[in-house]
């Protein structure tokens, strides 16, 4: 996947944006919480499964504890060569996944849970896009 391929696959998720921090030549992906608890308020008011509405009762929970009204769950470090995207995978995860030589820690976000991986050789495109479906949930629910 090259950057305007993650880029447009980030957004596609509930309520995501992106800013640009010119200055440091960074894409910052960030969840808009007002604007996911309004979606969520519309899909809970409807039929809905038990994962589904067990999903969005943790959303709109975790969104009513947030003094936060944004929060990031991916960073492109803008034309990098090879690309470098930061995620969040939680503490144990980060561990398995920075055995690989392409995966170090976060040097813009807490170390412990996020990573920063390199290209993308050893890193493939659907395990890229797993991580970033996992970022957006950790910081979501």
């Amino acid at each position: 996947m090259n950057q305007d391929e993650i880029r447009d696959f980030l957004l596609t998720f509930d309520a995501a944006e992106v800013r640009k921090d010119e200055e440091n030549k960074l894409e910052i992906f960030e969840v808009n919480f007002d604007k996911l608890e309004k979606i969520w308020q519309e899909k809970m008011a409807g039929e809905l499964g038990d994962f589904e509405r067990e999903t969005g009762e943790k959303i709109l929970s975790k969104i009513a504890e947030s003094e936060d009204s944004k929060a990031i769950f991916a960073i492109i470090h803008d034309g990098s060569n090879p690309l470098k995207v930061e995620m969040k995978t939680g503490a144990q995860l980060a561990r398995i996944l920075r055995e690989k030589e392409s995966v170090v820690p976060s040097k813009l976000m807490n170390e412990r849970d996020w990573n920063l991986i390199i290209g993308q050789g050893q890193v493939a495109a659907d395990e890229l896009q797993d991580l970033l479906r996992l970022s957006y949930r950790l910081i979501c629910e």
